[in-house]
């Protein structure tokens, strides 16, 4: 995500083959809302893949509450 205002790893999430990361921003420059991104990062030369794209909704804004410069 270019424009990526917050990013955290997800822990308990991923399992053996890699970790879980949020990335959450808006999807280009010219607007304010914000967008919620799961990508799975793979260990041992995999590619990663984002396997959730959406809205930021209630479940992931609390995250972004959190650590908001993360």
């Amino acid at each position: 995500m270019v424009y990526s205002t917050s990013s955290s790893l997800l822990l308990g999430e991923g399992g053996d083959d890699g970790e879980v990361w949020l990335c959450i921003g808006p999807p280009h420059r010219q607007t304010d809302r914000e967008i919620e991104i799961l990508v799975n990062v793979c260990r041992e030369g995999r590619e990663s893949v984002v396997f959730h794209s959406m809205e930021l909704g209630p479940k992931f804004y609390r995250c972004r509450e959190e650590s908001p410069n993360a």
